[in-house]
């Protein structure tokens, strides 16, 4: 269930909002509605909800301002504007602070069901895309730790000295992957094996090539990193090999699905 919080002065309105739409149903728990901005705000302090439904003109903070106070606490809260005042500078401000819809008085209680059930379909699929993205990483987490624990049994002779020849090309790769430069033949070079050779074992032993290791523990790093605001993204491009922004962002959206700037706001 997704919490929503109704802000809106006229009593009228706040009672058909609440009474007349079933929020259930659309997958939504009405935690409160509040009669002016101050009492909104006031939500901030101990439930900040996951929806805003705010009229514009209200006293004590109007809609604009309270959608800019529950931004900076909760930056993915989705806010949905309900005003009589049909001017493109209130538009234009809600656009600004990325409102999701805008809706005109007198209130269609149809409309508001369309418009909270595209939104909460829309939720539910980034909860997904999150969810399958902390799984990936768990996943990460439990196999990078000890290569040589999660790498499977083999049955050919001398399949010892192959796991040993993996586990360190691999090592040579977790020390190295930062550095811009580094290809295949250097990880062969270290290990003292040809290139084929040592990209054919390390695929059959762990199921990935070289390369896909390479980006794998590139991009387990800059999610990591991304984590932290102080991190700025072309920093982290740098740090992690990167030369190009745009190569880097692609890399990343392909094996984590979002962009990451998408990946920094989910997780902040």
């Amino acid at each position: 269930m997704y919490k929503l919080l109704i802000a809106e002065d006229v009593k009228l309105v706040r009672e058909t909002l609440a009474l007349s739409i079933d929020w259930e149903r659309l997958g939504i728990e009405l935690v409160g509605v509040a009669k002016n901005g101050e009492e909104a705000l006031e939500w901030l302090k101990h439930d900040p909800p996951d929806l805003l439904l705010t009229d514009i003109g209200m006293p004590k903070r109007n809609g604009l301002e309270l959608i800019e106070a529950f931004r900076a606490c909760k930056p993915d809260i989705r806010c949905i504007i309900l005003s009589g005042l049909n001017e493109f500078e209130f538009a234009r401000q809600a656009i600004k602070l990325q409102v999701m819809e805008y809706i005109m008085k007198p209130i269609d209680p149809e409309e508001i069901e369309q418009v909270f059930s595209k939104i909460t379909a829309e939720m539910h699929r980034e909860r997904e895309e999150r969810r399958g993205i902390e799984l990936l990483e768990q996943g990460l987490k439990d196999r990078l730790p000890n290569l040589a624990n999660a790498l499977p049994t083999v049955e050919w002779t001398g399949s010892l000295k192959k796991k040993k020849l993996v586990e360190q090309a691999i090592q040579v790769i977790r020390e190295s992957y930062s550095r811009k430069e580094l290809t295949l033949s250097d990880v062969a070079d270290e290990v003292g094996l040809s290139e084929k050779y040592v990209n054919a074992l390390v695929k059959e032993v762990t199921g990935m090539t070289i390369n896909h290791w390479i980006v794998m523990l590139r991009m387990e790093e800059a999610a990591r990193m991304l984590k932290d605001p102080a991190n700025r993204i072309y920093e982290i491009c740098d740090r992690i090999g990167y030369a190009d922004q745009d190569h880097f962002r692609e890399t990343f959206k392909k094996q984590f699905g979002l962009t990451p700037t998408d990946y920094r706001n989910n997780y902040l």
